[in-house]
């Protein structure tokens, strides 16, 4: 059974906030802790702080690298006025940058087999300009998922994928990327591609 963390939990959503929220959460416990509690239990409630801590550098080292918004929209422009071969270039290169074994796949809805600690992932990404992405399409990759044996499946858009495709996702071995992953993914591309 796969672990997976409320998008709702307190920790969930420091990840998501800007890192020195985190601190900010750990001094105020902390300070509450050694305020209120009587002297024998004070260290151990300013330890409660511990984990905010943790949450904070983990926080810090996500947004290290963290393209800013402005970046995220010039780039997903730049997606957009692409041709596939150009766009499936950056994706490719980003992907080996991650550390996957990269394989290109000429039919069907997935257009990359990439690999990973013995782990095979299909990656249909020829829709990314598509305005909706629905329930169809990601369904026509899991048939081909399940066909090859591969352990999961993403699928790439800059546009909106419909409530019924995120249900799906939710509900299988599916990884939905939207227009900030993809700028990420032509990011790290195209700096590979530099170097």
């Amino acid at each position: 059974m796969k672990f997976k963390m409320s998008e709702k939990s307190l920790f969930a959503t420091l990840l998501r906030a800007p890192w020195w929220v985190s601190f900010l959460v750990m001094f105020g416990v902390a300070l509450v802790a050694g305020a209120l509690l009587p002297e024998a239990y004070k260290i151990a409630g300013m330890l409660g702080a511990f984990p905010f801590f943790v949450i904070g550098v983990i926080a810090a080292w996500r947004q290290k690298n963290a393209l800013s918004a402005s970046r995220i929209e010039v780039l997903v422009e730049q997606a957009r006025g692409m041709g596939w071969r150009d766009f499936s270039v950056l994706v490719e290169e980003a992907l080996r940058q991650q550390g996957f074994v990269v394989t290109r796949l000429n039919e069907g809805p997935a257009d990359f087999q990439i690999e990973k600690n013995g782990r095979v992932t299909l990656v249909g990404a020829k829709r990314w300009k598509a305005a909706t992405v629905g329930a169809e399409h990601l369904r026509e990759l899991l048939a081909v998922r399940e066909s090859r044996d591969a352990f999961s499946c993403t699928c790439m858009s800059l546009g909106v994928f419909s409530q019924a495709a995120i249900d799906l996702a939710n509900d299988s071995p599916m990884q939905l990327l939207g227009p900030a992953n993809i700028a990420q993914l032509m990011h790290d591309g195209a700096n590979a591609l530099r170097a």
